[in-house]
């Protein structure tokens, strides 16, 4: 059942005029829709203070009567996701991977779709970055680091849309071992070919999860977003050929900034920050498990 936060979450994000820093903004300071209304207007207002019409929003926000039409709107939407198995998640829930908070308000989702177990989120992941084609020294190092990882009780991650997805999960799905999915659109939304494998995913374990509400997309530009969805979730982040200005491009320069521990190969035509680990030997897969499992969930 989702929390009162995820209601009050959801029916953010169905107001006229409320953006994504605006609703991030109101959920760090009010995780219900009830502790919003125990704090004077004055102070809603000082919480939201430069935000597009603050003023007309904050009325919006005190009057119960409509506020409640749309809460109950958001547990119907919320229930019906439930019973196709799919959880709905916002920052003050427990489950909320604490990872997303080191992205920037304008970046961080703050809302959550999970279709499996949430477990998986708990456990420690690697992401792994491609974007097809890759050269077959560089696809055959992922598939053998993901051999490599399993052992050690590491959950690969990837996004939902390409070869490279499907061929890492069915190293985990066969291992019998959870894998996690970033897609880059709603789960309504998700290509048919790639459901296979996310069932397969759960059924090992694993889980899909998205940033976008269940019919939205799929649009090119939401692709950057769904990678720094991943690099943000992950304790490690593993770049395979990535290309500047791409979506794997745009997560590496996260992923360096933000702290996290960053392998890599490199492109023929695109060299990587002298920062990243590069992965030249089988014993760099060691690195990368030592570096997965020493950063703090």
């Amino acid at each position: 059942m989702a929390s009162d936060s995820t209601l009050f979450a959801l029916a953010l994000r169905e107001m006229e005029g409320v953006g994504r820093v605006t609703a991030g903004r109101l959920l760090t300071h009010f995780a219900t829709y009830a502790d919003l209304l125990r704090t004077p207007r004055e102070q809603v207002l000082t919480r939201i203070k430069g935000a597009p019409n603050a003023q007309a929003l904050v009325t919006r926000l005190f009057d119960e009567a409509a506020m409640t039409e749309k809460l109950a709107t958001a547990q119907a939407a919320a229930a019906e996701n439930e019973k196709r198995g799919v959880h709905t998640l916002s920052p003050p829930d427990e489950a909320w991977p604490a990872g997303l908070e080191d992205l920037p308000l304008a970046q961080r989702p703050f809302l959550l779709y999970a279709y499996g177990p949430l477990e998986a989120l708990a456990r420690p992941l690697v992401a792994l970055f491609a974007r097809p084609p890759l050269s077959e020294a560089a696809f055959e190092t992922a598939q053998a680091l993901v051999r490599h990882l399993l052992p050690h009780g590491l959950v690969p991650a990837t996004g939902a849309a390409h070869g490279f997805d499907v061929v890492v999960h069915k190293l985990c799905a066969g291992a019998g071992a959870p894998g996690l999915l970033v897609a880059p659109a709603g789960m309504a939304r998700l290509a048919p070919p790639l459901r296979p494998t996310v069932t397969a995913a759960v059924r090992a374990g694993g889980l899909l999860v998205s940033p976008f509400p269940m019919t939205h997309g799929p649009f090119d530009h939401d692709d950057k977003e769904r990678a720094l969805t991943l690099a943000a979730l992950a304790r490690a982040c593993v770049f395979f050929e990535p290309k500047p200005d791409t979506p794997e491009g745009h997560a590496l320069t996260w992923a360096l900034d933000a702290g996290r521990p960053v392998f890599g190969i490199a492109a023929d035509d695109a060299p990587l920050p002298e920062t990243v680990h590069r992965l030249r030997e089988p014993v760099d897969s060691d690195w990368v498990v030592a570096a997965a499992k020493a950063v703090e969930g």
